[in-house]
């Protein structure tokens, strides 16, 4: 549930636009996380990370692009849209081979788009002097450092003092921040509020442009500590919760969205039981897949580093977007888009049919209660040594057995019967004999023929050996053959 209004002593003021974008409030309020909330203060997994490039913005005079390691200092991150840009923009805002050692002597502040312009203003009045910006300090271009540096991404935001998100700003022509006059005494310290604020949270934030890319998603999930930035109002987030401009305390969020403001993320999993963990997958998969992408071919990086520190806290395998401990769920993803577009050509990597990433779009999961959902052993269906397919056992399907148009969708008719309903992973029907049981529910009596299976449904691939995954549905156990042969899904 999306934070609500709650009662508190506000900081009124009669000129919204010229009080925007509260620094005072934004300044105590990091004091006060730093001096009260633990959990926020302590320091990530990766203490001592530092990135390999941040701007230094402490001289007035000119900014300039830092490769060294610093010892007690503090940077502060951007999450931003990078916009409809065109190649001269790219290439005379972006760090690139040409520019790079340029940059290291210095630049001047009026050469950066106005949504940077206002990132290094807000570092600034904190009273912090670096700044890590993707596009300053990743290296652009096809000969640049991109492919080593995104790995890097979920330490660079856990690790940062704070995220400013630019949620109101489309692209890096547009500014986050109003007209202010001078900002009040930033040493004054903070009084929780009273007053009731009229601010809506979720629909500034949770569904701003900001949150529709597919990358913030990571940003925002692992950072410790964020300024959202909107065209409304300046929101703060931390592990205590969230405070809008005036100082009001928003209601606590429940159920999913508890664990994104996990300041220490994901540690609060460990603590939630594998039913809601599960419950929480389920929703950050469906929000990302979602969430747009500029290159739809990263899909499968995008949220590499977030699901990778999920797995090790977790203490399981993941491969592709798929977590081993919770593998039959997360197998029974459809597509929720009617447009189902082609599968997406990753070039020289390898994405499985079986993994939701190797189409673009929304996906949604056939069982969302897995505590309802009875299994097959680890050893009739698992990751391969490689992680690169699965281990299944495929089994066909009766004689009678075959697929009709029904609506939007697809049944499983035999004979006369219709025995349950068909998600096709692409537009066209196409024709199959082959299933994998990922599960039945746990209500049905094993002895029952009229118990439902959830199926992978499957075909052999062109060199008669292998399988792929076609979609999934479910169908009665009884039109499913009790034989088995070992199999290879990839």
């Amino acid at each position: 549930m999306a934070p609500t209004a709650a009662q508190g002593i506000g900081w009124i003021h009669d000129d919204f636009e010229v009080r925007r974008p509260c620094y005072w409030t934004t300044y105590c309020w990091l004091q006060f996380c730093d001096s009260n909330h633990i959990e926020c203060h302590r320091r990530r997994e990766k203490e001592k990370f530092w990135p390999t490039r941040v701007i230094f913005v402490g001289n007035p005079n000119k900014l300039t692009l830092v490769e060294e390691r610093l010892q007690g200092e503090d940077y502060l991150a951007l999450s931003h849209c990078w916009g409809a840009l065109t190649e001269e923009e790219k290439n005379r805002f972006c760090t690139t081979r040409k520019n790079h050692q340029d940059r290291l002597q210095g630049f001047r502040y009026d050469e950066l788009p106005k949504t940077f312009q206002h990132a290094v203003q807000v570092t600034r009045v904190l009273q912090k002097q670096y700044l890590w910006i993707d596009a300053l300090c990743i290296i652009q271009g096809n000969d640049g450092d991109w492919e080593t540096q995104a790995k890097t991404m979920a330490d660079i935001f856990a690790c940062a003092y704070c995220t400013i998100a630019a949620s109101s700003a489309r692209g890096w022509g547009d500014g986050f921040l109003s007209p202010q006059t001078d900002p009040p005494d930033i040493g004054a310290p903070i009084t929780p509020s009273t007053i009731t604020c009229n601010c809506d949270f979720n629909k500034d934030v949770d569904e701003g442009a900001l949150m529709e890319r597919a990358w913030v998603l990571q940003e925002r999930v692992l950072s410790r500590r964020i300024i959202h930035f909107t065209a409304a109002h300046t929101y703060c987030e931390c592990g205590d919760g969230v405070l809008c401009e005036q100082l009001t305390k928003l209601s606590p969020p429940y159920g999913k969205q508890f664990f994104i403001l996990d300041p220490i993320f994901p540690r609060r999993l460990t603590k939630s039981g594998s039913l809601r963990t599960a419950d929480f997958v389920q929703f950050l998969l469906k929000k990302y897949s979602a969430s747009h992408l500029t290159f739809e071919t990263d899909r499968d990086v995008a949220i590499d580093s977030l699901v990778e520190r999920m797995a090790q806290v977790l203490q399981t395998e993941v491969r592709y977007g798929i977590f081993d401990c919770f593998l039959s769920a997360l197998l029974l993803w459809k597509r929720s888009q009617e447009d189902k577009t082609p599968r997406i050509s990753y070039g020289d990597r390898t994405v499985p049919s079986w993994s939701w990433m190797a189409y673009s779009g929304g996906i949604d999961f056939l069982s969302d209660k897995t505590q309802d959902l009875l299994v097959p052993r680890r050893v009739d269906l698992g990751f391969t040594d490689d992680g690169k397919a699965l281990d299944v056992k495929v089994r066909r399907f009766g004689e009678n057995f075959r697929v009709e148009q029904k609506g939007k969708g697809h049944v499983a008719v035999n004979g006369t019967d219709e025995v349950g309903p068909i998600w096709f992973d692409v537009a066209d029907r196409i024709e199959f004999k082959h299933c994998v049981v990922v599960g039945m529910d746990k209500r049905d009596r094993k002895e029952n023929a009229q118990k439902t299976y959830y199926v992978l449904v499957v075909r052999k691939k062109e060199d008669g050996v292998a399988y792929e995954r076609l979609g999934v549905g479910k169908v009665e156990a009884q039109y499913v053959s009790r034989d088995w042969d070992a199999g290879t899904l990839w």
